[in-house]
């Protein structure tokens, strides 16, 4: 499968999560999977990457892939690249 990178989307302050955690890696099909793959990272946090942004990170991931959570942002304010947002 693909791999993807799970991040609150630039602004998106109102989807920070008590917890602080803001991202995931995962392999997914697809980025709405990759969305469901990162919320059962964490089940007890009821969703915590609802409406957050997956992106295309490589087209397989390696064998021995381990998906994981970033404690706080994976992707940092100075970033404005592809699919950042405003």
């Amino acid at each position: 499968m693909a791999l993807y990178i799970v991040f609150r989307p630039k602004g998106a302050e109102h989807l920070r999560n008590t917890a602080g955690v803001h991202g995931a890696l995962v392999d997914a099909a697809s980025g709405p999977a990759a969305i469901t793959a990162a919320n059962a990272l964490a089940p007890d946090l009821n969703a915590p990457f609802a409406g957050f942004t997956a992106v295309l990170v490589a087209a397989t991931a390696q064998g021995g892939f381990q998906p994981a959570l970033f404690d706080g942002d994976a992707v940092g304010a100075a970033y404005n690249g592809a699919r950042k947002g405003a």
